[in-house]
């Protein structure tokens, strides 16, 4: 039997972090939509090894939907975007698959939806054109943590196990802001 949570006792041994699989460490986060309930997200995820991934999520009336993508997919919907944008603007319907990723448009009202399996995100014709014009910015982000990765699983190896900041090299990689990296590993403990 585990041994009973103390509140007081801020110094726990034999901890086991168990990180929520929803967690996401250095999430950088940018909103679609003006009513905040369409975003897309880059960010390293624990429960999948630390690997690097994009996330576009969406509130709906009946609950959320959330599509986690890695490289290869970001770059296709990259080519895909401008393609939407102007069949939607034409009025003319649009509907592709490739693997397990499926995109369409809805028809007169100006609406795409892009599918993962059976999950998908709908976006408005001006959200869709946002996210066509700022998408470089969630690839560069995306390739920036990418080449990012070797050092920030060095840094999680090391910090996990103290309770103070680590100080990092000055040759650190300078995509990785291991302050607030920090703040998130120990928020876990």
């Amino acid at each position: 039997m585990p041994p009973e949570f103390d509140p007081c006792n801020f110094y726990v041994e034999n901890v086991n972090l168990a990180f929520d699989p929803k967690r996401v460490l250095l999430r950088r986060l940018f909103f679609i939509d003006e009513d905040r309930t369409t975003y897309v997200s880059v960010g390293f995820h624990p429960t999948r090894d630390y690997q690097v991934f994009v996330e576009f999520g969406s509130v709906k009336k009946n609950g959320s939907t959330i599509l986690i993508l890695d490289d290869r997919q970001v770059n296709k919907m990259a080519e895909f975007l401008p393609t939407i944008c102007q069949s939607m603007c034409g009025n003319e319907q649009y509907g592709c698959k490739e693997g397990n990723i499926r995109r369409n448009t809805t028809g007169s009202y100006r609406t795409a939806r892009i599918y993962l399996d059976r999950q998908y995100i709908s976006l408005k014709l001006g959200d869709l054109r946002y996210l066509s014009r700022m998408f470089y910015i969630v690839q560069n982000q995306l390739n920036a943590y990418t080449v990012s990765l070797p050092d920030l699983l060095t840094y999680v190896n090391v910090s996990l196990t103290l309770i103070n900041y680590v100080e990092t090299t000055p040759n650190a990689n300078t995509h990785i802001s291991y302050t607030q990296l920090f703040e998130e590993l120990e928020i876990k403990l």
